[in-house]
């Protein structure tokens, strides 16, 4: 887990619901995630996370390149 934190009055969005909570996760790699979802043990508790839960936003990235280096920043 990289952050995690409550949600605040939006600064910049459609009108509409806001989050109460914000959580963001690095996993090594997208096989690692997928590996994770797939496995027995996480898919018997699954329905948990989705049941408590009335959105949810899995949002993947990619990291940006350094302007000056043009490696990926960390």
């Amino acid at each position: 887990m990289i952050y995690a934190g409550d949600g605040d009055t939006p600064l910049v969005a459609d009108a509409g619901p806001g989050w109460d909570a914000v959580l963001l996760v690095r996993y090594p790699d997208r096989h690692a995630f997928r590996r994770m979802v797939r496995d027995p043990d996480y898919q018997r508790i699954a329905q948990l996370r989705t049941e408590a839960l009335s959105a949810t936003v899995l949002q993947p990235t990619r990291p940006w390149r350094s302007a000056a280096s043009g490696s990926p920043q960390s």
